[in-house]
């Protein structure tokens, strides 16, 4: 069994060097200028977002976890399976170990592997700063409002404004009643290496309590070498542990059809 441990706050790696992309992307960012219909812009839902998840991560104590990591480079027909169970405990510490390992020893260690170092990496306090989903890495553009998984959200288009490897360019799903990022689209900021011609992926969150965690990670790389390479990761089994007070306040937002008709301000 192998353990990794990181000091990580709340909120990779591509097949054979594309999947190393995913990385920069366990974090994404937002930013507002444009106005759009209702009493939201988007610097309104970024600013309420960055609040809720300030008092989120205040209320979170502890969690435990497992994950299901699947890689596969079907050029090569190489395929990886990984289970490994997760600890976060205060003040931000993060434990990954690795329970299980099944398939091509070649895929888990350049690329699982390598994901969960590029995670640990990124929750560093010298890298903390690049994956903030906050104005200061992102220009945000609002651009709607959509139904997802049944809740409605404000849709965001985020640009970084300087393409850095734990950045992302995209679109991001924010619930409009909670300010919680439920989905990200896109791809990196910064291209992960020579060997890789592009990389997609998209990221879920799941409501566990009063909290967002994790659900799915989905990215697929196309390399100049290796073709199509294809990364899945399954969050479960959440056990979350006594949460400290915390005001969260879900009530004082309004809904997407009030802003948008006007019938609240």
């Amino acid at each position: 069994m192998t353990t990794r441990s990181a000091a990580e706050p709340l909120s990779g790696t591509p097949g054979i060097a594309g999947l190393l992309a995913i990385a920069v992307c366990l974090a994404a960012s937002l930013n507002a200028n444009d106005l759009t219909a209702g009493g939201l812009n988007a610097d309104g839902v970024v600013g309420r977002m960055i609040e809720m998840n300030q008092a989120r991560a205040a209320a979170l104590q502890q969690y435990t976890s497992e994950r299901h990591y699947v890689a596969d480079n079907p050029h090569y027909s190489k395929r990886a399976e990984v289970a490994v169970q997760e600890s976060y405990v205060p003040p931000g510490r993060k434990d990954l170990k690795i329970i299980s390992a099944s398939g091509s020893a070649f895929i888990q260690h350049k690329v699982i592997d390598k994901l969960i170092e590029a995670e640990i990496e990124a929750a560093r306090q010298e890298n903390r700063d690049q994956t903030y989903v906050a104005p200061q890495n992102y220009e945000f553009r609002l651009i709607g409002i959509e139904e997802m998984d049944d809740r409605s959200c404000y849709v965001l288009e985020v640009t970084p404004r300087v393409p850095k490897k734990y950045l992302m360019q995209g679109q991001i799903w924010v619930d409009a009643s909670e300010f919680a990022i439920v989905r990200m689209e896109g791809s990196p900021a910064k291209n992960p290496s020579f060997w890789t011609k592009k990389v997609h992926f998209v990221r879920r969150y799941g409501k566990h309590g009063q909290f967002w965690l994790p659900a799915s990670l989905e990215s697929e790389s196309e390399l100049w070498i290796a073709g199509k390479s294809t990364l899945k990761i399954e969050y479960s089994e959440y056990r979350i542990g006594a949460a400290a007070e915390a005001l969260i306040d879900e009530s004082a937002s309004s809904s997407p059809k009030e802003l948008l008709d006007g019938s609240k301000p």
